[in-house]
């Protein structure tokens, strides 16, 4: 079945002085809009960026099974990586084997993760 792009593009229901009216062009504004300025965008970019870091200071930190913070010595942590391809070395592997939930490093269960990237007996 075939249609024409006429009867293939959305529709867009406007209101109109009170009438309902059903157009494939976008609505009719009565308002200007001017651009906005730097300082606009600035505040926004600002607003945007403080929730972002509000969040993440909200969200509780990954820790280990001996109940301390997942960042340790080491400097790695659990970060959200679960496949040997995305680590970087043998260590960083074996934290996140001990460390981290959901990860996907020891497919033969025998405790050794990325034994063919990266930790090679």
């Amino acid at each position: 079945m075939f249609t024409s792009a006429v009867e293939a593009a959305p529709m867009n229901k406007c209101v109109v002085n009170g009438t309902v009216t059903f157009q494939q062009t976008p609505c009719p504004s009565g308002q200007v809009r001017n651009p906005p300025s730097i300082e606009e965008l600035n505040a926004a970019e600002k607003m945007k960026r403080a929730a972002q870091a509000a969040k993440q200071t909200t969200q509780p930190h990954a820790t280990s099974p001996s109940g301390s913070p997942a960042a340790t010595v080491s400097g790695f942590t659990c970060d959200g990586r679960i496949h040997c391809s995305q680590m970087r070395s043998c260590a960083e592997a074996k934290y996140f084997l001990a460390h981290c939930p959901g990860v996907k490093m020891d497919g033969n269960r025998d405790g050794t993760p990325c034994e063919q990237q990266w930790c090679s007996r």
